[in-house]
């Protein structure tokens, strides 16, 4: 199996291990992974076929399950798709890329090929800092409102 380039928009790119190709995110934006691979089989069959953005620790953090259909083929044949992946629900962050058919112990993984920069949102996890911030200006002036409208008095 081979990753063989992404398209992010209109423009196609190849990947390199430890070159991460830059990706500004938002909520339902897509990598769109081309693969190809050779196969052999007996009969047509559905095949389980796995996308993933993850990091180290192997939780897949974007990921796309999909079936692909494979014709009959007795002589090694090869097989050319496509798989997108919804980007637009992780935080911002460098990912490695794997393509997995399960059923059959084979994937391609390009370690540290993309680097994605979340569009921040009111649930996304980089808006944490500032709405606290926000929260506790809040309470600061609720107390010190009591205060200011004695000296007004």
């Amino acid at each position: 199996m081979q990753i063989t380039q992404v398209q992010v928009g209109n423009v196609l790119y190849p990947l390199t291990e430890g070159e991460p190709l830059p990706v500004w995110s938002g909520v339902g934006d897509t990598i769109k992974v081309f693969y190809t691979f050779k196969y052999r089989m007996p009969e047509t069959s559905s095949v389980r076929i796995w996308a993933s953005l993850h990091r180290v620790t192997r939780v897949e953090l974007a990921q796309t399950k999909d079936e692909i259909t494979l014709v009959k083929a007795l002589e090694w044949k090869d097989y050319e798709g496509e798989i997108d992946i919804e980007v637009g629900r992780i935080v911002s962050g460098t990912y490695s890329l794997i393509l997995e058919l399960p059923d059959y112990d084979v994937e391609h993984r390009i370690d540290a090929c993309i680097e994605v920069t979340a569009a921040p949102g009111i649930g996304g996890m980089e808006m944490i800092g500032p709405i606290l911030v926000i929260g506790l200006m809040a309470v600061m002036v609720g107390m010190l409102a009591p205060t200011m409208e004695e000296g007004f008095g």
